[in-house]
């Protein structure tokens, strides 16, 4: 009977064991003439391990919420828990301590905006605001407005007199009324965006009192959006709690640094091997006496740092435990709640970057990413609300004499050190070299015309373009050189100049309404058969504004000039002459005026000299061969004469000698 018993039993099982399946595709039918299910889903199944069954341990995974964590818990862990306080304060105080830029043009605006904004000890504000909306999932900033009506009567925006103060509540205390969703989007004050199905009121539950306040005067600032299915009452409108997400990466974290620190205790144990410990204390005063011993032996390595046994039935010995791994696990839960609040460990615990060659810039610049964000979604559309306010009240307080065109926009949060903007400035300064020889050599070859590249640089607003002179009106030497050398009635350069032979070249020099052609150098002129110029010769380059010449300190102490220097090998004179200016003083020359040639270089070489009245950008040494840049006056230049470097001496008389005033002054002069 039990062999039947027992036959049956492994027949059913085996039956069962045979049409268990995966879940998969089944069709009814009677295949092959027989009855049952069949099985089309191409599984696998091992029914050792259980892979692929409805038993498969791996597919027994599934997520299930925690619930919802009470308020109390969260202001008891920001007060308790200094790890989550630093992630929730420091993306806050991040978001708010570079400023703002509102790009605007008048100093008057914007000082009010700036002394408004101190005032209502906004930055502290909207901070806390941050914090409170990243701890309990939202907040509401309630302005307290001067406009004649109450709380919870909608703003009036055409009596607004003054914004007097600005209250921060944290979700907890803030309760929504239900029950005055907008069915409409009211068309006052659009710029605030869409307030459909958002409540009209809230009621205010703080300590200090209640009330009910109107949303028009109120700045919400919620942790992110929630769909709607599914989200808790209390968190509608709002965000979630910063908690929610991090709990669990936040407690591994805690509890795998407290236990690291337990299995440094236990580590290392000790034992203690007594002959007959059972039978001792099986005694009655064994276990007393096991105790006395074992308080000698403690007490006798704790004085002379060594123990002295019994030979006979004692031992004394430890055991350690290795600690291999525990930093793995330590540095990887860090790694996961650094990833999770997207706050770098640099930031969060205050490490090092770690691994080689690692300098931080990456994780810092995610960071920044993640704190830009906060801007965007929490902070510019309230401050938007709240200059509008500011700017309608200096409005009719006389204040500013209208509401000016502003954008919000956040200092940017990653500074440049010293170095990485040298190196950056080195960089804009070479490309704007190569665009300014690019441009020299179009004018060159005639492709383009000197006002066609200042049309382009003013209209790129890239440098501050000066009005160059005698561009229209001719060259008005009173305005480029001031009294003190002789010109024309008329102010412009003489008719003597015009009709003769200075040593000019290349372009025409504009005199008033004519212009004259400047004739060509002597025959001393270098010029290969084919055209091309010498490499060795130089070029120099007066460069007039205010009635003065930029000059500069030589660095190798051979006296005070301006612009210039040899020319590379196939580099063209006006090209050479816009290189040089660029690479000593920083400006990139508008126009050059080809004035004559000197003998004056080093070894005798020739240099082309040109004239300059019209520059972009600031003049500034590159204290590298130019150093104390500055514009010297014709009488001050006089009277250093002796300082000057040789060649810019002797640049001077010839564009005073191709414009006919003075070059007798200036040889008479020591």
């Amino acid at each position: 009977m039990e062999n039947r018993v027992r036959d049956y039993v492994r027949e059913r099982n085996g039956r069962r064991i045979l049409d268990m399946k995966a879940p998969g595709r089944e069709e009814t039918g009677n295949p092959a003439g027989s009855g049952g299910k069949m099985n089309y889903d191409g599984g696998y199944m091992n029914l050792l391990n259980r892979y692929g069954t409805p038993q498969d341990s791996s597919m027994a995974y599934s997520y299930h919420a925690d619930g919802i964590v009470p308020d109390m818990e969260l202001t008891e862990q920001y007060m308790e828990n200094g790890l989550f306080a630093k992630i929730i304060d420091s993306p806050a105080e991040e978001a708010v301590k570079r400023g703002y830029d509102f790009k605007l043009d008048d100093k008057t605006a914007e000082n009010f905006i700036l002394d408004e904004l101190d005032r209502l000890d906004w930055e502290e504000t909207a901070a806390t605001a941050i914090k409170w909306a990243r701890l309990y999932g939202g907040a509401l900033v309630v302005m307290l407005v001067d406009d004649g009506c109450d709380l919870d009567e909608p703003l009036d925006w055409d009596c607004v007199e003054a914004v007097e103060e600005l209250l921060v509540y944290e979700r907890a205390v803030v309760q929504p009324d239900y029950d005055s969703l907008y069915t409409y989007n009211p068309e006052k004050e659009g710029k605030r965006g869409s307030r459909f199905r958002r409540p009209e009121f809230y009621r205010i539950n703080s300590l200090h009192g209640s009330f009910r306040v109107h949303e028009s005067r109120c700045l919400a600032f919620r942790n992110g959006k929630l769909p709607e299915q599914g989200v808790p009452l209390q968190y509608q409108f709002f965000g979630i709690p910063e908690y929610l997400r991090i709990q669990h990466a936040l407690r591994e974290t805690i509890t795998s640094h407290s236990n690291s620190v337990r299995m440094l205790e236990r580590c290392v144990q000790a034992i203690y091997k007594m002959r007959n410990l059972s039978s001792l204390l099986a005694t009655e005063e064994g276990e007393e006496k096991v105790l006395r011993r074992l308080e000698l032996i403690d007490l006798a390595r704790g004085i002379l740092n060594s123990l002295v046994i019994d030979a006979e039935g004692e031992d004394y010995d430890f055991k350690s435990m290795s600690l291999a791994g525990v930093k793995d696990i330590v540095d990887g839960t860090c790694n996961m709640l650094s990833a999770i609040t997207g706050i770098p460990q640099t930031v969060l615990f205050g490490r090092s970057p770690a691994g080689e060659n690692s300098t931080g810039e990456g994780d810092m610049e995610n960071y920044y990413n993640f704190v830009g964000r906060i801007q965007k979604m929490m902070l510019k559309k309230n401050l938007r609300v709240l200059l509008d306010l500011i700017l309608e009240c200096g409005m009719k307080k006389g204040k500013i004499n209208g509401i000016p065109d502003y954008r919000v926009e956040f200092v940017p949060l990653w500074s440049l050190s010293e170095e990485e903007q040298a190196n950056v400035d080195a960089v804009k300064a070479a490309t704007g070299q190569t665009k300014a020889a690019t441009a020299q050599a179009y004018v060159d070859m005639q492709a383009l015309d000197p006002s066609e590249v200042r049309a382009g640089l003013e209209k790129s607003g890239e440098y501050p373009v000066h009005e160059p002179a005698g561009m229209e009106d001719g060259l008005d030497l009173a305005a480029l050189f001031g009294t003190g050398f002789t010109e024309g009635e008329d102010g412009t350069v003489t008719e003597k100049a015009q009709n003769g032979t200075g040593n000019t070249t290349g372009k025409q020099i504009p005199t008033g309404t004519e212009t004259r052609a400047p004739s060509p150098r002597n025959g001393t002129t270098r010029v290969h058969k084919d055209g091309g110029i010498r490499p060795r010769e130089g070029v120099g380059v007066l460069v007039v504004h205010g009635g003065k010449l930029l000059v500069g300190d030589r660095t190798d102490g051979k006296g005070i000039c301006g612009p210039g220097g040899h020319m590379e090998p196939g580099e063209t004179p006006g090209a050479a002459a816009a290189r040089e200016t660029m690479e000593e003083f920083g400006i990139v020359p508008l126009e050059l005026v080809p004035v004559g040639m000197t003998g004056g270089m080093p070894a005798g070489l020739a240099a082309h000299i040109f004239l300059c009245t019209g520059y972009a950008g600031q003049p500034r040494a590159d204290n590298t061969e130019m150093e104390n840049a500055r514009f010297m006056g014709l009488d001050g230049l006089l009277e250093i004469k002796n300082g000057l470097f040789g060649p810019f001496a002797e640049s001077i008389p010839l564009l005073l000698d191709s414009l006919g005033i003075g070059r007798r002054a200036w040889k008479d002069t020591g």
